[in-house]
């Protein structure tokens, strides 16, 4: 079984707790009662956190590349399977892009560094003038529903690779289970060839 090496896997698994905090502290922050502003520092900082592992798996990516799944098959939701995985990275680093540049225009999280010259961010774009902090909010909340979306289906795919196609496409992902899968194996090969008749 050929795994992906281990720091894409723990920046793998950090980017996901740092998203699920993410949302956590962004919810918290506008439907709780507690300090408002607090909380949106430590979601912009989640944020952030997702964004830095993402560049970082990106950057790992082009230097050890992924392991190739085995042949056969259709190759259709191979397909598939590459194109979810991009778009995914792609929402990772728009998602908190977007909520960046509402906390750079809001002024909302003053410990949180702002992107310079973000007012002029939209002259060089079709639209010709300034980024509002209400346009990128809308557009910061459309992404992170469908990145939420998204990455239901990833999980349900992962789940669905594992209790019904039966591969290692989980398995490799965690460690855990990657080093009880390979013990197991080995045993199931040591019992096969002692029971196995001599020739």
């Amino acid at each position: 079984m050929k795994r992906p090496n281990i720091v894409s896997v723990i920046a793998h698994w950090g980017a996901a707790w740092a998203m699920i905090l993410a949302l956590y502290f962004g919810l918290s922050a506008v439907y709780g009662n507690g300090p408002r502003q607090e909380t949106f520092a430590a979601h912009a900082y989640a944020g952030l956190t997702v964004l830095g592992l993402v560049v970082i798996r990106l950057f790992l990516r082009t230097l050890l590349p992924w392991p190739k799944e085995e042949s056969g098959g259709s190759r259709i939701p191979k397909l598939v399977a590459e194109a979810m995985h991009w778009t995914l990275y792609a929402l990772m680093v728009l998602t908190p892009l977007t909520g960046w540049i509402v906390a750079s225009e809001m002024g909302c999280c003053m410990t949180v560094p702002g992107l310079p010259n973000i007012d002029l961010l939209g002259s060089g774009l079709s639209i010709g003038g300034p980024v509002s902090a209400m346009t990128a909010y809308h557009v910061h909340v459309f992404f992170v529903w469908t990145l939420l979306a998204l990455i239901s289906l990833h999980v349900l795919a992962a789940l669905f690779h594992h209790f019904v196609v039966r591969d290692t496409i989980l398995i490799r992902m965690i460690p855990v289970l990657g080093k009880r899968a390979g013990s197991v194996s080995l045993h199931t090969r040591f019992a096969n060839s002692q029971t196995r008749p001599a020739e």
